[in-house]
């Protein structure tokens, strides 16, 4: 790979066990089996730090309860201390659950922002451009960068999530609404167009966040990554766990102010086919409002416009 990659580490602080990713240059891949080795050994060492109750096998689903929530006005003069909760979720590829990422009136401030702005979303065809058609049925809507002092302040909590990655390496933050039966068939976020990755580099990381759902089905599955009863039963508070689980791939439900995050690349600094996932319909009567956040490895440079 040519790009240039930060290594990863991971500080787990007890009170809250929560922990970043910390991104270093390109020795870390040699290192990064063992490395996570060792963030699994902690997590499960401190895991009743994590969750001081068993989850069950299988939960109602239910709006999270999330006490945190601050004055916006203050965004302009300094971001709020967000404290959150880490769940680890795959190890290969990395898959980290992220609960209470934003916090109610972040949400309410970023659906304002963009509900006057959605527009058919476009998918990267075979032939690289990108069009509106039915492999990709939503609609989207493009946060400018440091729009407002609050999505600056959002942008820097994914940021520092990453180990204080430059921001400027981030994608402008996009949201994305299903409603019914729109879906984003099976596909990945990395792109496998130079075309698209010479100037800012490949997509490293990606988080999805739910912003509003109303609990109608609208799971993000990774299609390519076998339900598990002994490793995903524990995680069924988070994702859907029903007859269909064992044909199926690990399926997370739209629960606002969450958020996945994961890695688009492998051990290897090679393009991990394991993050095939897709966005499944909401159904009937059904919404859900995500948004995407995309890490690149230099910094983020808008492709020219196709004629």
């Amino acid at each position: 790979m040519s790009f240039i990659y930060r290594q990863i580490l991971f500080g787990l602080l007890l009170s809250f066990a929560f922990f970043n990713i910390y991104q270093h240059r390109k020795i870390f891949f040699p290192k990064f089996d063992d490395a996570l080795g060792n963030i699994h050994e902690y997590i499960t060492n401190f895991r009743s730090y994590i969750r001081e109750k068993p989850i069950s096998p299988r939960q109602p689903c239910k709006s999270v309860k999330n006490e945190n929530n601050y004055d916006l006005s203050q965004y302009k003069y300094k971001c709020p201390h967000h404290r959150y909760v880490t769940r680890m979720i795959e190890r290969s590829p990395l898959i980290i659950y992220i609960e209470n990422f934003l916090t109610p009136n972040e949400i309410q401030h970023l659906i304002d922002l963009v509900e006057p702005t959605f527009k058919p979303s476009k998918a990267i065809e075979e032939n690289g451009s990108p069009s509106v058609g039915d492999f990709r049925t939503s609609h989207s809507a493009v946060i400018k960068s440091q729009q407002t002092p609050v999505v600056t302040c959002i942008e820097q909590r994914f940021a520092q999530f990453q180990g204080d990655v430059e921001i400027e390496n981030l994608e402008p933050l996009q949201a994305v609404k299903y409603i019914s039966d729109q879906h984003y068939k099976p596909h990945y976020d990395w792109f496998p167009f130079e075309e698209y990755t010479k100037v800012s580099g490949q997509r490293v990381t990606s988080f999805f966040t739910y912003l509003q759902a109303n609990c109608s089905m609208g799971e993000t599955e990774f299609v390519n990554i076998t339900f598990n009863a002994t490793s995903h039963r524990q995680f069924c508070d988070i994702l859907t766990c029903d007859e269909n689980s064992p044909k199926a791939g690990i399926r997370f439900r739209p629960l606002p102010g969450n958020s996945i995050f994961w890695f688009n690349i492998d051990e290897v600094g090679e393009e991990d086919y394991m993050t095939y996932h897709a966005g499944r319909a909401p159904g009937k009567n059904g919404l859900k409002i995500g948004l995407n956040t995309w890490t690149r490895a230099k910094k983020y440079f808008p492709m020219p416009k196709q004629n």
